[in-house]
C-alpha cells in the first residue's frame, strides 16, 4: 500500500541524508578534475565550452553520468533557483582510463521566465557552474553574464 504522506525535503534545509545521490550506484571510484572555461565571461548571443576531466581510479570499468549544473545567487521578479540541470551526457571509463567530457554553454541557456511572463537573461550576475553537485563529486567554478 502506498504511503498516505510524501516527504519532501528542500536543497536548502539541514536534511543530511547518510548516503550522498548516486552513492553506490558503480563499484569504482570515479575524480573529477576542475572545471575549466574557455572565457569567464559569457556575453549574450555567444557561448562559452565547460570541460571537465574524469578519471577512474577504482579497480571496474563503469558508466558515469556527468552533470552540468548552474546557479545564480537572484534574477529580478522571481526567486532564483538553487541548481539548475542545463547539460548532461553518460561516459564509459575503463579502469585507468581518463577522459575530458566538454559542454558547450549558451548564454541563451540561462534564459529564464519572470514574473511577468517575459523571458530572459539575469546579465551583470556571476553564474555558478557545478558538475555533479549534492554527489561526492561535486566540482564547481564561477564565471560571469555580461550584458
Amino acid at each position: 500500500a502506498q504511503a498516505s504522506t510524501t516527504v519532501w525535503q528542500p536543497a536548502y534545509s539541514d536534511y543530511s541524508p547518510q548516503w550522498a545521490f548516486g552513492y553506490g550506484l558503480g563499484y569504482s571510484s570515479i575524480a573529477y578534475s576542475s572545471v575549466a572555461v574557455s572565457s569567464s565571461i559569457l556575453e549574450p548571443n555567444s557561448s562559452i565550452e565547460v570541460s571537465v576531466t574524469a578519471t577512474n581510479n577504482g579497480p571496474y570499468a563503469q558508466k558515469e553520468t556527468v552533470m552540468l549544473f548552474t546557479s545564480q545567487p537572484y534574477h529580478f521578479g522571481i526567486a532564483a533557483e538553487n541548481n539548475r540541470l542545463r547539460k548532461f551526457t553518460k561516459i564509459s571509463l575503463d579502469v585507468g582510463q581518463t577522459k575530458e567530457i566538454k559542454f558547450t554553454l549558451a548564454a541563451d541557456d540561462l534564459a529564464f521566465w519572470n514574473g511577468d511572463l517575459k523571458h530572459g537573461i539575469q546579465a551583470d550576475a556571476p553564474v555558478t557552474l557545478q558538475i555533479n553537485p549534492y554527489t561526492l563529486h561535486n566540482t564547481t567554478t564561477t564565471i560571469s553574464l555580461n550584458t
